[in-house]
């Protein structure tokens, strides 16, 4: 992965277009019948002269006021002009030729055919574009935006908090726009890279079985798509829930890359259809911290769905020059919302709805054992989907997020508004935002948080009690679904850690097992047949021959962990350091199965070894631990997550935190041997 943002991002193509406007031509003179035939002819033809003259000044003026637009000539642009649409293929109308392009095709997908109810047995194609551009918060397209919300989205302008601060938009949006389909549908998209440097895309939550080169790791499962080129993914979504798509390069998650991916069950396969009456796309909320500028290490607010209050302005919460994202809901019935963290720096946020509960039903997309809260935390790259019923009184709501960490060091929070119908649409709740009666950890002892960062050390049980703890930690979840082993399965167990070191050079660089991750030359699943692991490849044992000690010098390079292909796996990660740090692996849904603090630096050295000794906690093998593909590992603390490895290639392991990642805290599985992995075209990219 590129450290860094490598060269300054280039012309914004997209950010001014003209409006397309009519030209009438000038009425005809009303005349009568006598002075039509008292007409003569020369001076009927100097009449047509002067009309004509009289229309291209008009057309005339309009090109000098409304320069045409013309889409830059890019590599991969066909010279030659498609004339109508192309064929249709299975039904899809793809589009194979850029060279005309068209802003209509460049939007949001409310209207697509994919957006449906869903049918067993009725899996279909769905066909998008995603155009990735450099844009602006507040940029020139904002004019009546500036001073009217409702002209925002026809004037294109994302006004975020009111700053203006350079972008990275998808279809003019930020976040992207979200898709919707069924569980089982082919996605088919075309990516057009319209920025300065190199992209690709992740479909987090995908676990790309079929078609591993799909999964948007750059120099892991392909080559980064370059400036000026589009790449086509194709893939089944093999499973539901709330999932999201995003950049995997540098920063671009952190300058708006990103938007939701929701998959939906057929009503007979969805176990929790009876718990709720709608599920609108327009109540799924991402949170993104963000910074100003290129100012990439200072955390400046928190938005939900690009919006949200002002922390530069000393107006109040509910003062209405703020613009916040609004939820509509109807007394008395019950809504499916779905909350997604697209978190860049070190700042776990706390959810929760003013006077209202929550049902959590799912987690990173899996079904779980419904838990009645006040509130949820999340890490980055983490969901949570939760039922609301609308059963108070009717008015509007503050919904509370509540940062943590880098946030909690400037006081960041933020809101959103739950609108009931027979309210005023355009007001917003009394009072500020945040409670301020809660100011302290023994405040929150009748309520009840799933998820909380702020991790307990050990209880007696492993197994949370709802009845005595009201801090509901992951692994105290369980899942609908039961473990695919049984109860006497002997797992392969490998014991990892994040931590951190401070270069010769002064940098700090983040690592996995004491090693921070170099990215490759060559693109690991496409060039595996192509270079000797042994030669190209290290980890801490081939580190150890060398006789290096990587826990005491700084070890960098193409960091890669072997695990064979089929086999039951357990991994032991040990958190060095003391914030929590969001745990994410490609390609794989894990069960949870320990999680806990130890609070000591030489325990967690030493975690194989008290491991060893019993001194690590599990859940019992059967038990239906909760099954996510990220999850928190708390500060000074460790996880325990077990698997089965059943799809073989390169995926990427890594802390979901931007600044980590790209510092270094990445490395790369590979599951089985080359044999053992989908055939795909030796290719290297010079």
């Amino acid at each position: 992965m590129p450290k860094g943002l490598g060269r300054p991002p280039g012309q914004n193509f997209l950010c001014r277009f003209p409006t397309t406007k009519l030209v009438s031509l000038p009425s005809r003179p009303v005349m009568s019948k006598r002075e039509s035939k008292s007409l003569s002819s020369p001076r009927l033809l100097l009449l047509i002269f002067i009309l004509a003259q009289a229309h291209a000044e008009v057309l005339d003026d309009e090109d000098n006021q409304l320069p045409k637009f013309e889409w830059p000539t890019l590599p991969w642009m066909r010279n030659k002009t498609t004339k109508g649409k192309p064929a249709p293929i299975n039904k899809l109308d793809l589009k194979n030729d850029y060279s005309q392009m068209e802003l209509s095709n460049f939007g949001d997908f409310d209207r697509h055919p994919c957006r449906r109810v869903c049918q067993q047995g009725q899996a279909q194609k769905c066909y998008y574009q995603l155009v990735i551009h450099n844009y602006q918060r507040l940029g020139p397209e904002c004019q009546r935006c500036q001073y009217d919300e409702r002209a925002c989205a026809a004037e294109h302008c994302i006004y975020g908090d009111g700053v203006a601060t350079p972008v990275m938009a998808v279809n003019r949006m930020v976040p992207g726009p979200a898709i919707e389909l069924c569980e089982n549908d082919t996605m088919v998209v075309d990516v057009l890279n319209y920025l300065g440097e190199p992209t690709s895309m992740h479909w987090h939550g995908v676990h790309m079985k079929l078609t591993p080169e799909m999964d948007g790791a750059p120099m892991v499962t392909q080559y980064p798509l370059q400036p000026g080129e589009v790449q086509r993914y194709e893939f089944v979504v093999d499973r539901s829930g709330s999932l999201w798509y995003h950049s995997h390069v540098g920063w671009q998650r952190g300058f708006g890359v990103a938007g939701a991916l929701i998959a939906r069950q057929s009503r007979q396969g969805n176990q929790q259809a009876q718990l709720y009456d709608y599920d609108l796309v327009e109540h799924t909320l991402l949170i993104q911290d963000i910074f100003y500028d290129r100012n990439l290490q200072d955390v400046r607010n928190i938005l939900v769905n690009g919006k949200g209050r002002n922390h530069l302005s000393q107006l109040p919460d509910n003062d209405n020059r703020h613009r916040y994202e609004r939820l509509r809901v109807t007394p008395g019935y019950r809504y499916r919302m779905r909350v997604i963290l697209n978190g860049i720096a070190n700042c776990p946020v706390e959810f929760s709805i003013e006077q209202h509960k929550l049902l959590i039903v799912s987690t990173d997309g899996n079904d779980i054992e419904p838990v009645l809260a006040d509130g949820f935390f999340l890490t980055s790259a983490e969901r949570f989907d939760f039922i609301l019923e609308a059963s108070q009184v009717a008015k509007n709501y503050w919904i509370r997020i509540r940062g943590y960490e880098q946030c909690e060091d400037r006081n960041l929070y933020q809101g959103a508004v739950l609108s009931y119908r027979g309210s005023a649409r355009t007001e917003l709740p009394q009072g500020r935002i945040l409670d301020n009666n809660r100011n302290s950890r023994t405040d929150d002892d009748e309520l009840v948080f799933v998820n909380d960062f702020r991790f307990k050390s050990a209880n007696s049980s492993l197994r949370q009690s709802l009845d005595k703890d009201n801090n509901v930690g992951t692994v105290a979840l369980r899942s609908l679904e039961p473990v695919t082993w049984s109860r006497y399965t002997q797992f392969l167990t490998y014991y990892s850690s994040f931590g951190s070191r401070t270069a010769p050079n002064g940098e700090n660089l983040y690592q996995i097992d004491d090693i921070s991750y170099n990215s490759p030359g060559i693109s690991l699943l496409q060039g595996r047949h192509l270079y000797e692991d042994d030669n190209y490849f290290c980890n801490k044992s081939s580190l150890a021959r060398e006789g290096r000690v990587c826990e005491r010098e700084l070890c960098e390079c193409v960091h890669v962990i072997r695990i064979p292909a089929y086999r039951p796996i357990e991994m032991v990660v040990a958190n060095y350091m003391s914030n929590t740090h969001p745990f994410h692996i490609h390609g794989n849904t894990f069960r949870l199965v320990g999680q806990d603090v130890l609070g000591n630096i030489n325990d967690l050295r030493n975690i194989r070894e008290l491991d060893r000794r019993g001194r690590l906690a599990r859940l019992k093998d059967d038990y239906a631990a909760v099954a996510k593909d990220t999850v928190q590992i708390p500060g000074q603390g460790y996880i325990i997550v077990r698997f089965v490895s059943n799809n073989p290639g390169f995926w990427l392991y890594h802390c979901h935190i931007e600044q980590h990642s790209v510092q270094g805290m990445i490395a790369v599985m590979k599951v089985g041997e080359d044999h053992q992995m989908k055939r795909i075209p030796a290719r290297v990219r010079c």
